[in-house]
């Protein structure tokens, strides 16, 4: 699910549900800062070519953060797209 979707009592109701009911939700930044400790001291293991994970069981949940060689590369090329965009809309407006 999309980390905006589920709210805790969807979740909540997920977790006591019988039979149990596995899921994978994105998890909202604000609640990664607070593992944020937690997550640092874990090693990276790597999964496929360019795909590395690190697992962080806490709560009798298991969170799973990600690093993609090719999402960090296609989102560097939107940010460039996206300030090639304003750069060129400010030159307009200075004139």
């Amino acid at each position: 699910m999309d980390r905006g979707i589920p709210t805790e009592e969807v979740l909540e109701e997920m977790r006591r549900a019988d039979p149990p009911v596995f899921y994978l939700v994105g998890t909202p930044k604000g609640r990664l800062t607070k593992m944020e400790k937690a997550l640092i001291e874990l090693p990276w293991r790597s999964v496929r070519d360019g795909v590395d994970v690190k697992l962080l069981e806490q709560e009798q949940e298991l969170y799973v953060l990600t690093k993609s060689r090719d999402r960090v590369h296609k989102e560097r090329a939107m940010r460039r797209r996206q300030l090639k965009w304003l750069w060129r809309g400010s030159r307009n407006f200075r004139r």
